[in-house]
């Protein structure tokens, strides 16, 4: 793979495709990463402030509430890197191949 002269490169970057590109993943990892924060730590938050009501088992079951919040910011994590990646495929990649397209690599 050859790289790009700086001329070619200005122009890749000048490319209205190609600040989409930057600005939409950008965007999104920003969310995503902020909305991982808040879970991360408003779990940190919340279990350093309740310990003994989130030591509590759910009623019916052995299973501790912390252990049930713990096991959703889990799955939550996962749903948002599902997303991203679902993201990524459907509209960060077309925008990519636009841009090779228009810039013929």
């Amino acid at each position: 793979m050859s790289q790009l002269s700086p001329e070619q490169a200005r122009k890749v970057m000048a490319s209205k495709n190609f600040r989409e590109l930057v600005s939409a993943r950008a965007r999104l990892r920003w969310v995503l990463s902020g909305l991982t924060l808040v879970m991360f730590f408003g779990f940190l938050v919340l279990i350093s402030s309740t310990p003994k009501s989130l030591g509590a088992s759910i009623p019916g079951s052995a299973i501790p509430i912390s252990m049930a919040l713990a096991m959703g910011v889990i799955v939550s994590v996962l749903c948002l890197t599902g997303f991203y990646v679902r993201r990524s495929n459907s509209r960060f990649d077309n925008l990519a191949q636009s841009i090779k397209q228009e810039f013929g690599r």
